[in-house]
């Protein structure tokens, strides 16, 4: 139960964290101040840092392997994503590989540095 609680408050402060920027993007792009163009990078870059950041949160808890915590935080979001992304747009392309794979990776670097920041 205790897993289940760090991963689960991990990975609600991520998908927290993600809506209030997008919602942030939306009113930028919808009183036109950002193109759609613009909003997409940003949004790559942001997801990329809010899970970076809660790899090193999560890190930061660990007591060893801060790998393995992040690999296992990005794969748990991973499969909230692809499940709304097949139930919403129920396609799956490079781009969508690429962004899981930055997901992943951002994630377990950020479990890296919260660990080496915890001792």
């Amino acid at each position: 139960m205790e897993k289940f609680k760090k991963y689960g408050v991990s990975t609600l402060k991520i998908l927290l964290l993600s809506i209030i920027y997008l919602i942030i993007l939306c009113i930028l792009h919808y009183t036109g101040l950002l193109k759609l163009s613009t909003i997409s990078k940003i949004n790559f870059v942001l997801v990329a840092v809010s899970f970076l950041i809660a790899g090193i949160k999560l890190g930061k808890k660990a007591s060893k392997k801060g790998f393995l915590e992040g690999m296992k935080l990005g794969f748990i979001a991973l499969l909230i994503l692809n499940i709304l992304n097949l139930i919403f747009f129920r396609n799956f392309n490079l781009y969508t590989l690429m962004y899981y794979l930055l997901i992943l990776s951002s994630s377990i670097i950020g479990s890296m540095i919260g660990i080496n920041l915890h001792h």
